[in-house]
């Protein structure tokens, strides 16, 4: 099976219009269309219709992503096989965290594993749930950390704690005395907007809503104000904005936090030992610790 092919197919499947893949892999249309055929004939059926309105899967495209992702997953990890036993025997871990945990827990982590494993190659990176699970699913990361994961046939999924978003101000220092205009809405997750919305069901309208912490921070460091924030990040957050103080009487805004492995790496000695490490540097991180 080309593994070209399938890393196509998966994009169609995603943007459900060839051209748009085109883009995104740097390649024609011509040469999308000729691959999703080669596929199909390989396959003996359609994978997708195609129509001016883009191009829609088949029940046979939807039931082929899970083989799809399966034969990407074990066509990585028989590759990593092959190099281990050409001689490159180092232990090695790639692991993907959801942006706002990765400046809080991914250091302190790194700092412990190295230290318990002072040969592995370590590869790390910050990235959105859904390119995560892309990643778990193909085998190219080994353990991921995200807050809304979806269920997969080959991933195993484990709630192993949860992030606590705070309500920080530059402001004022008590809940009573947050002035609403200036409040900022950060966007997280679906499960966080449910939760916000039965913490504050008369607050129907913010002026302010934006898409993640980062671009919140911005706000807060050029024009003050109030907005929930994870509390692993609160130190980093208070040195980049000084005045940001956490306003006492709010509500916390709990969210679960999960691992993700593939299901070929579940046991493996490596990860468990990675992830219960994680699991203690976020215990350490709790808003507890703060000043």
């Amino acid at each position: 099976m080309n593994r070209q092919l399938l890393l196509t197919y998966l994009d169609v499947l995603e943007t459900r219009n060839f051209n748009r893949t085109a883009e995104r892999l740097n390649v024609t249309q011509s040469t999308v269309s000729a691959r999703i055929r080669q596929l199909e004939d390989e396959l003996d059926t359609r994978l997708f219709e195609r129509g001016r309105g883009g191009a829609d899967p088949t029940a046979a495209g939807r039931r082929f992503e899970t083989h799809c992702r399966s034969f990407l997953a074990a066509w990585t990890f028989a590759k990593r096989d092959v190099s281990v036993g050409s001689g490159l025997s180092r232990p090695r871990l790639r692991v993907s965290v959801q942006f706002s945990l990765a400046q809080s827990v991914l250091v302190d982590w790194a700092k412990q594993i190295r230290k318990d494993v002072p040969k592995l190659d370590l590869y790390l990176e910050a990235n959105f749930s859904q390119q995560i699970q892309r990643d778990i699913l193909t085998g190219e990361s080994d353990i991921g950390i995200l807050f809304a994961p979806q269920q997969y046939p080959d991933v195993h999924v484990a709630e192993f704690g949860s992030e606590n978003y705070v309500m920080m101000s530059t402001d004022c220092d008590n809940f009573r005395d947050v002035n609403w205009t200036r409040y900022i809405k950060v966007a997280y997750t679906s499960y966080f907007d449910r939760q916000h919305d039965e913490v504050f069901p008369n607050l129907s309208q913010v002026q302010t809503v934006v898409g993640s912490d980062d671009i919140a921070i911005g706000f807060l460091k050029t024009d003050g104000g109030t907005a929930y924030l994870p509390s692993l990040a609160v130190p980093a957050f208070r040195d980049a904005v000084p005045k940001l103080k956490q306003v006492e009487g709010a509500p916390v805004i709990p969210q679960p936090l999960y691992s993700i492995v593939h299901a070929r790496k579940r046991h493996d000695p490596l990860v468990s030992q990675a992830i219960s490490l994680i699991r203690k540097a976020i215990l350490h991180r709790s808003i507890d610790d703060f000043d």
